[in-house]
């Protein structure tokens, strides 16, 4: 029986937790019959799918969270927040590749590799005076980094594929949800490509794959 364990603090954070952790339950819910205990829970980048997707597919009832006041900020925080860790995430994959690759690195090294690839990933940051994010030390805040190695990628992998239901769900709210909850049901029967496609989403690893949800974000965040 699948359930959430959490803290929660009072901010945004505990909405995201809550329906990110919920797609997880509700994945683990969906394919509990499956045949082989193995299939019950899928690799981690199409586990992601599950609980990233159903961020986006509570939309609709985000009033009950926070109000209808500001739901919609709510939402459209949330969906700026989701696009900006495309890639955030792919700066923590390519900073731990390069940190495997270099063992003797110092962590004056480490600093100036982090540096280098914010430039490259994520050109807008500006630290202000805060002196040690801004010579490279904004890494250490990862915990991930530390504790489970070159898992970060899968997060954006599944992100590709959860803004996709986003965007399937402002045009057929009921196929999104229908084709979300048969994914869930599929547990890991089958390997991330071909969850992907028997959800009816495009692959992250497609040319263009985003270019559908970029062009329906501009049109709601008015960009």
């Amino acid at each position: 029986m699948p359930f959430i364990f959490a803290n929660f603090n009072g901010t945004h954070h505990d909405i995201n937790v809550f329906t990110h952790e919920m797609g997880h339950a509700f994945q683990n819910w969906e394919s509990r019959d499956l045949p082989n205990i193995d299939y019950l829970w899928p690799t981690m980048e199409a586990a992601e799918i599950d609980s990233m997707a159903l961020e986006f597919l509570t939309y609709p009832h985000m009033d009950l969270m926070v109000g209808e006041a500001t739901a919609d900020r709510f939402r459209r925080m949330h969906l700026t927040g989701a696009l900006a860790f495309l890639p955030y995430g792919v700066c923590v994959d390519h900073f731990q590749h390069e940190v495997y690759a270099n063992p003797d690195a110092s962590l004056a090294d480490r600093h100036a590799m982090w540096a280098r690839l914010e430039k490259i990933y994520m050109p807008w940051t500006d630290y202000g005076d805060l002196a040690y994010p801004a010579k490279g030390g904004r890494w250490q805040a990862k915990q991930h980094i530390y504790g489970t190695a070159f898992y970060y990628i899968d997060y954006t992998l599944a992100q590709c594929c959860a803004l996709q239901f986003w965007a399937w769900s402002r045009r057929d709210p009921a196929a999104a949800l229908d084709a979300y909850t048969k994914l869930c049901g599929r547990g890991g029967s089958a390997p991330f490509g071909e969850l992907v496609r028997s959800a009816g989403l495009v692959s992250p690893f497609s040319d263009g794959a985003l270019a559908g949800v970029v062009r329906e974000a501009a049109g709601v965040l008015g960009v």
